[in-house]
């Protein structure tokens, strides 16, 4: 298959771009800058902003689906960045063909945030409102789209290596999620290809915690 990636350069992104490729798929990784993501086979790069929807749907031809990793880090104002890029990435793919959008969001964005525990949502709320609201915007955007999405809902995000023991529970058969579990990124760059690949989690959001 081929991909589109926006947010190759971050950390679950490079991890996407590695399985990706050496399970023998292609990636088209669209990035603002070229020089910060490293060469390798099956993978192209195109450089552009995420905020162009003229430019997406042009690098997006011929790709098979589109998968977002895009993050904001430590931004305090994250200035809808990721609602505007997702207008965008609407537009670009009714307008090229590719129906199929899989985005790596957060638990605790929009209806999770209810279900997490009181002290994950204490950490939500005063660490990273501005950059949920940001994200629970964009993903209105898409799932009002006649788009094919998949969201993810990893819980806090690690660096280990993959434990490939990825539990993935639609948020609306989620009760509560107590404490505050951890899941690596090189998991959910599993869950991403997978989804993306076997076409499971059609308009569906799904949490993603390790094991079961």
């Amino acid at each position: 298959m081929k991909f589109l990636l926006l947010g190759a350069t971050g950390a679950t992104g490079t991890l996407f771009v590695e399985r990706a490729t050496a399970a023998g798929h292609e990636v088209v990784a669209f990035v603002r800058d070229a020089s910060k993501i490293t060469p390798a086979d099956r993978l192209t790069v195109v450089e552009g902003d995420v905020r162009d929807a003229r430019a997406l749907t042009e690098a997006m031809r011929g790709t098979d689906a589109v998968i977002s990793t895009l993050g904001l880090g430590k931004v305090k104002d994250p200035g809808n960045l990721i609602a505007d890029t997702t207008r965008a990435l609407v537009r670009a793919a009714e307008d090229s063909g590719t129906k199929r959008v899989l985005v790596m969001s957060a638990f605790g964005v929009g209806d999770s945030l209810a279900k997490a525990s009181a002290f994950a949502r204490f950490l939500y709320n005063s660490g990273g409102r501005a950059t949920f609201a940001d994200k629970a915007a964009g993903e209105r955007i898409l799932t009002a789209s006649g788009l094919d999405w998949t969201l993810a809902y990893p819980v806090l995000l690690t660096n280990k290596p993959a434990a490939g023991d990825v539990h993935a529970v639609d948020l609306t058969a989620l009760d509560r999620l107590p404490g505050l579990p951890r899941i690596s990124r090189a998991d959910v760059a599993a869950f991403l290809l997978e989804a993306a690949v076997e076409g499971s989690w059609s308009r569906r959001t799904a949490v993603l915690t390790a094991g079961r």
